[in-house]
């Protein structure tokens, strides 16, 4: 029972480590959801910060991009000079002079318009390209080659008229917008914008961050910084709309921000590493994936201390609970430093030597109650088989054999001789055998021919011990109870032999062919709750069952079955013992 509600408990460790684990998760998991928080915070204002910033700078740029079409519009419709630069047939001083002016005038919109780059205006009729400015860090030839062969060209020049369009010339993409008479497309007004020009106001937003431009298909038009791989491109579904997301790039995560404007088509995009965005909680998340550890070194901790001052106490008294209850009844436990533990094992102590005090009081009371019950049932016997005895001897001197009368005599003195010449509790099984024999051969003078026994005994079992006359009443039983003097002989057969199945046990048969039991009757005498009254024929056997019991335990065991053809046989089952026993005066028992 204990074993079983054992299971159903749990250790103190783990009890412990399942509190602790119950305070310190919820901890856990508001530290992390707090530090989540605080990443979202800080990226939504960054997000909303910087959303601001790109969507105000696309305005500009689509404002600007409004008036310088508007200036070059308004130069083609009313500008002399632009008239002039288209026509043919005017003298070199004249298209001189009208170069000059327009060059003069688109230089003041440059200087107006920091994001142009170049202004240019070209002669179709005249072949003549002339332009403000040369755009820094680019091939001026390259570029003149570009717009001299774009104008002439009508199916690259058509797409071109009437809006602002990207265009790549050699490796760098610019905005690019170009402005004709209608009716006779003798002369271009035109303006490109570097992509990298764009970025200028915005290139120092953020230390390690920078700002792009991409085009509808994620192409990046603008130079990315040495932090971006050369390859890096954006999303394309992404820059449809204005919006924050996060990206990868290279294993690198980074923090963008679109926006994109409806009048050129590019969007721009504010790249931010999250390593230099979240720096101010660096140390805060830090600190957070950390606690883990942190929370299993104190546990650790806990766990060592707790084992040293309550659970290492626990356990010593468990360990030695365990040894008590296998038998060490000699089992201390040490004083403790502890106040509650030394008041518990010093409690322990006081109650060991009251139990072992009181074992040694109850066993001695004990044997001492078992010897008399012994003694008395050894009295029980002795008067029952004395007075079988007489009454043979009375029924021999009533039919005058009196050869028969000494024999019996002689039987009867050697038996009680054995009786009355010894204290002992246990006698060799050859002792027993003899004695019954005795009782045998006194029943063999009055029953005569009809009457037989047989006795054997194996030769290494004949100095075994046992109770003295626990074989005898099942002999005598045998005689009162068994014996039937018609028809064929009465046989008897007492045999003693050693355990097959278990060479530490003898086993000794006694049957006869007499009347035999019911089955009934087998199984009440085999019972442990037997217990005869005061008038039971078996008081012998219940004797001999219940000495058995006291000195071997549940070891001996007696058996009723019938025998065949007829009759009864019983099997007594014993341990062998081979050990002396000495007498009072310290005298090997039994030479």
């Amino acid at each position: 029972m204990f074993g079983k509600s054992m299971k159903k408990t749990k250790k103190l460790s783990l009890r412990f480590i399942l509190l602790f684990s119950a305070v310190t998760l919820p901890l856990l998991l508001i530290l992390f959801a707090a530090g989540h928080y605080a990443q979202d915070v800080v990226l939504t204002q960054v997000a909303n910060s910087y959303q601001n910033l790109v969507n105000s700078n696309l305005n500009m740029i689509d404002r600007s991009l409004d008036d310088i079409t508007t200036n070059m519009v308004y130069n083609v419709d009313h500008d002399e000079n632009f008239q002039k630069f288209g026509q043919t047939g005017l003298s070199d001083s004249e298209y001189y002079f009208a170069q000059m002016e327009l060059i003069q005038r688109n230089s003041a919109y440059r200087s107006y318009y920091h994001t142009v780059d170049m202004f240019y205006v070209y002669s179709k009729p005249n072949d003549i390209l002339a332009t403000t400015n040369v755009i820094s860090d680019t091939d001026h030839d390259l570029v003149s080659s570009w717009i001299t062969q774009t104008l002439n060209n009508a199916e690259e020049l058509h797409p071109l008229l009437y809006q602002w369009k990207i265009v790549k010339i050699g490796q760098d993409y610019y905005l690019h917008r170009v402005v004709s008479d209608d009716t006779t497309n003798n002369a271009y007004i035109g303006a490109l914008i570097s992509m990298n020009t764009l970025k200028l106001p915005l290139q120092d937003v953020r230390t390690g961050g920078d700002v792009l431009f991409a085009g509808e298909d994620g192409m990046i038009l603008s130079k990315p910084s040495d932090s971006l791989s050369k390859d890096f491109r954006l999303p394309a579904d992404k820059l449809a709309r204005n919006t924050s997301f996060s990206y990868s790039d290279g294993g690198k995560k980074l923090f963008v921000i679109t926006s994109k404007s409806p009048l050129s088509g590019i969007s721009m995009a504010v790249v931010l590493p999250y390593s230099d965005l979240l720096k101010g909680l660096k140390q805060f998340q830090t600190i957070i994936n950390l606690l883990p550890l942190f929370v299993l070194i104190i546990l650790l901790v806990y766990l060592f201390v707790f084992r040293r001052i309550i659970l290492a106490p626990i356990l010593q008294l468990l360990g030695t609970i365990r040894r008590v209850k296998d038998g060490d009844m000699e089992m201390k436990l040490p004083d403790s430093p502890i106040t509650e533990f030394a008041i518990i094992n010093h409690t322990f102590n006081n109650m060991m030597d009251e139990i072992k005090d009181l074992k040694i009081d109850v066993y001695e009371e004990r044997l001492n109650a078992q010897k008399a019950e012994l003694k008395h049932l050894q009295t029980q016997i002795n008067p029952h088989f004395f007075l079988n005895t007489m009454n043979i001897i009375f029924q021999l001197a009533d039919l005058k054999r009196y050869e028969l009368v000494k024999k019996t005599v002689r039987h009867m003195v050697g038996y009680f001789r054995f009786m009355l010449g010894t204290s002992r509790d246990t006698i060799t099984l050859s002792q027993e055998l003899e004695h019954i024999r005795n009782y045998l051969e006194i029943q063999k003078m009055r029953y005569q021919d009809t009457f037989e026994f047989e006795i054997g005994c194996a030769e290494e079992l004949r100095d075994a011990r046992i109770p003295s006359l626990l074989v005898q009443p099942f002999a005598e039983n045998a005689m009162i109870h068994g014996m039937s003097v018609k028809g064929e002989p009465f046989l008897l057969q007492i045999t003693a032999m050693r355990d097959a199945e278990d060479s530490g046990l003898m086993q000794i048969e006694v049957k006869d062919n007499g009347k035999g039991l019911s089955e009934e009757r087998m199984e009440e005498l085999a019972s442990e709750q037997y217990k005869p009254s005061s008038d039971d024929n078996h008081i012998g056997i219940w004797n001999v069952k219940k000495r058995a019991a006291m000195r071997y335990g549940s070891r001996a065991r007696i058996s009723f079955r019938p025998n065949e053809p007829k009759g009864l046989a019983i099997r007594l089952t014993l341990p062998i013992d081979h050990t002396k026993e000495r007498d009072e005066d310290g005298a090997d028992a039994g030479r």
